[in-house]
């Protein structure tokens, strides 16, 4: 059973937006992922049994990269959170149809979030930002090379254009056609989803009104079976179509990268 027609709208690089709310198995793929990195300074050596913590300080740029990028080779995409502003940064990566492909993208990104406070001159993370006017959003490669900063009135379009490029400096190919591919796999968990919300609710009914040994609950069970099947057969190809070669983990000679989404 398809979901009830409704209108479309076509984003960047002919990405196809269904404008209908998405199931549940579709939508476990369309969050930020944000890492909220906390730095703890070491320890002093012990003063009469005891420990002092030292004084809070910042660390150089190259210190603060190679903290945030730990070990995720992936490129990174950083938003600091502000008191003042108006909450233009949150909207281009909060929820909604709109940012679908945001969502669809950033997958391929290390997205990091950081406190207020990286702005205090003390902070161990302060050195991200020390330029006069700091955005509250960019992208880099993961040593901090390649640095784009986004403005807070950036556009989607510009955003999605600054994500593409990175992606197309540290993966081996552009992202277009597999956006393409989840865009569509997507559709197909809608697809499911509402099979599987229908089976399950009819199995409901059958055992409230027939009981356990109902004839054609066997049936129901069967088909509820197959669909959840066909469900989890569409989550292992997203993972396949999210899987992109990054160039630093090629010239290494490791595995490809691709961030996954687990099932529902």
């Amino acid at each position: 059973m398809a979901p009830t027609p409704v209108p479309t709208t076509a984003g960047a690089a002919g990405l196809v937006i269904p404008m209908y709310r998405r199931g549940p198995s579709a939508r476990s793929y369309l969050a930020m992922d944000w890492e909220y990195p906390v730095y703890a300074s070491p320890t002093e050596e012990p003063t009469s049994g005891s420990f002092a913590k030292k004084k809070r300080r910042a660390l150089s740029r190259a210190e603060a990269m190679a903290f945030i990028s730990g070990d995720d080779p992936r490129p990174l995409l950083v938003l600091r959170e502000c008191k003042v502003c108006n909450g233009t940064d949150d909207a281009l990566l909060k929820g909604g149809v709109d940012n679908e492909k945001t969502f669809l993208i950033a997958q391929w990104f290390h997205c990091v979030k950081l406190p207020v406070d990286v702005m205090e001159a003390d902070h161990p993370l302060h050195a991200l930002f020390t330029q006069k006017q700091p955005e509250h959003l960019f992208v880099c490669s993961p040593d901090g090379s390649n640095h784009d900063p986004l403005e807070s009135q950036t556009s989607r379009t510009e955003l999605w254009k600054s994500l593409r490029g990175m992606i197309s400096l540290e993966y081996a190919r552009k992202p277009d056609s597999s956006l393409k591919k989840i865009a569509r796999l997507l559709d197909k968990m809608d697809v499911v989803d509402e099979r599987l919300a229908h089976l399950s609710a009819r199995q409901d009914d059958l055992l409230e009104e027939d009981g356990p040994r109902s004839p054609k609950l066997r049936k129901v069970r069967q088909k509820l079976a197959k669909a959840e099947a066909e469900r989890d057969s569409l989550h292992a190809d997203v993972v396949k179509a999210s899987a992109m070669e990054l160039k630093r983990r090629a010239a290494r000679g490791t595995d490809s990268a691709g961030p996954a989404k687990s099932g529902a």
